[in-house]
């Protein structure tokens, strides 16, 4: 289920699951999302194991195949999204029924890719993606911090003004004690 080199993935760029339920094709995309610079930390082949990794391992994308005998991507895609809005899953498959795509698209498919795929496809979406969530995060993080500037000028004028009155304080003390 997982790569043992993959004990963390904080610096290794994007990580990646790949779940299929066909061992070939696991196999295969996973070579290619290797030799493109995608570290694969994990492959399964059925939805069940997919929501496992997903929370075990955390990758930036989860590859994930639409019709599997046991637990399918329909299946998958809504708990994945239950665990996190989010996650950027990129649904493959063959099925290019106009369903097939309303439910996918229904439960939030980050992407649908249709199969037999290019691989140049794949990538331009996986690096399309990534780059939106990483967009999605820097403004988030320009907010955040925005608010503590925020939050730090109002503190730093109340901690200006308790010093003013500590001072004030002591002064009338001492004014105090030298009319005694």
């Amino acid at each position: 289920m997982k790569n043992p080199s993959s004990d963390d993935n904080t610096d290794e760029g994007i990580t990646a699951i790949v779940i299929d339920d066909d061992i070939d094709t696991v196999e295969v995309l996973s070579e290619f999302l290797a030799i493109k610079g995608i570290n694969v930390v994990g492959k399964g082949y059925d939805g069940l194991e997919a929501i496992m990794m997903y929370m075990e391992l955390k990758p930036t994308v989860v590859f994930l195949d639409v019709m599997m005998e046991s637990r399918d991507g329909f299946y998958t895609l809504e708990k994945i999204r239950k665990i996190h809005p989010d996650a950027i899953v990129i649904l493959i498959t063959g099925d290019v029924t106009k369903d097939t795509r309303k439910k996918l698209l229904k439960l939030d498919a980050s992407a649908i890719i249709y199969k037999p795929y290019d691989i140049n496809e794949v990538m331009d979406v996986t690096n399309s993606l990534v780059l939106k969530l990483q967009q999605e995060l820097l403004r988030d993080i320009a907010a955040k911090k925005a608010r503590l500037d925020s939050l730090n000028v109002i503190l730093g004028n109340h901690l200006s003004k308790s010093e003013r009155d500590t001072i004030r304080k002591a002064q009338y003390f001492d004014d105090k004690e030298k009319l005694v």
